[in-house]
């Protein structure tokens, strides 16, 4: 049998009757019986309920500003209000701060695994000098080289026509040509560029060519590769962290040779390797208007019904032509000065 208790009940309207208070874990319930003797029950929700214990009542406020209070004399009824009015608080108050922190703690570890281990991992490669930098893509190349089906004859050609663009590349750049249906070309840090010769096949000009080349090798001088190698790493080595495993450092970059061919750079980096390589261009006297054919191409290819792997790692957007055309327009107007170019481009496909 449920606890009674007495208090004095005043409505929205300002109207207040003798009242019976029956109190439950999700209720306080308050019966009256008004001026003509027609008895009501009125439920409270505990947890919109409010105490005032100095001032001796309890209120519940609606939504729409109408208050209604019970005034109390009974020192078991406010006990017994009480109790119930503060543990659901106190549960409401629990959930709320452990909802709070589930949030935090999600959104500390999307911010580590987004940004602070890969701003860290960036740290890392900057901090790299130009000869351990050279010394590790050699490693990784060689860790890769035996999954290549290199092109002996292509790829000396192609090194060839490397040379002749003189672009100022402070790193030994080393070209392989690799025999698949895939389209794809990606740098390597230290100066190993890969060039799938199915992307050799759509050139149309030496100076698409130069372009691709061009563009590959900032990768490689803006360390680019080395920074995305390693922002990677980071990332994977905070979930080692969390979840538990072990690999030596120099390992594990060099185990990420593999998924270089699958690593996208930022739109950003993108950016900077098209003007970095423009640059390169006009500089060695090679139209830069290569580098918009390139685009261009790659953007035609894009629409078919296989994506290309170099179209997955190196979007293609309006945005990056528009830029390429903004950029090639403050450019001196340039012709490809050098005619050894042409020769060794058509010695590719000979």
């Amino acid at each position: 049998m449920s606890t009674t208790y007495s208090a004095t009940y005043h409505n929205a309207s300002g109207h207040f009757y003798q009242a019976t208070i029956f109190v439950s874990p999700v209720t306080i319930t308050i019966r009256y019986s008004d001026e003509s003797g027609r008895q009501y029950d009125v439920h409270w929700l505990v947890k919109h309920t409010s105490l005032h214990r100095q001032a001796m009542y309890a209120e519940l406020q609606h939504r729409h500003q109408q208050t209604e209070k019970l005034v109390i004399r009974d020192e078991a009824l406010l006990q017994a209000i009480q109790k119930q009015v503060q543990g659901k608080h106190l549960f409401n108050s629990a959930g709320a701060k452990l909802t709070m922190a589930g949030g935090i703690l999600v959104t500390l570890f999307l911010a580590a695994y987004l940004w602070l281990f890969p701003w860290m991992g960036e740290k890392a490669a900057m901090g790299f000098s130009k000869e351990e930098e050279i010394k590790l893509g050699r490693q990784m190349y060689q860790y890769m080289a035996p999954n290549l089906a290199a092109d002996p004859k292509k790829t000396a050609v192609l090194n060839t026509f490397f040379r002749e663009l003189h672009f100022k590349i402070d790193y030994p750049i080393q070209i392989t040509v690799v025999k698949s249906a895939e389209m794809n070309a990606f740098a390597i840090p230290g100066g190993h560029i890969v060039v799938y010769d199915a992307i050799l096949q759509k050139m149309k000009s030496p100076e698409e060519l130069a372009a691709l080349l061009a563009h590959e090798s900032s990768h490689v001088a803006l360390r680019h590769s080395l920074r995305n190698v390693y922002r990677n790493l980071a990332r994977k080595s905070f979930l080692l962290l969390l979840f538990g495993g072990d690999s030596g450092m120099l390992s594990a970059v060099i185990n990420q040779a593999d998924e270089l061919k699958g690593l996208a750079y930022s739109r950003a980096l993108e950016t900077e390797a098209d003007n970095n390589g423009l640059q390169l261009m006009a500089k060695s006297q090679i139209n830069p208007r290569g580098m918009l054919h390139l685009m261009q191409m790659m953007q035609k290819e894009s629409k078919g019904p296989d994506i290309p792997p170099i179209l997955s790692t190196h979007p293609v957007f309006d945005t990056r032509i528009s830029n390429i055309k903004q950029q090639i327009a403050v450019l001196p107007e340039t012709r490809t000065a050098n005619p050894e170019l042409a020769k060794l481009f058509r010695a590719i496909y000979e």
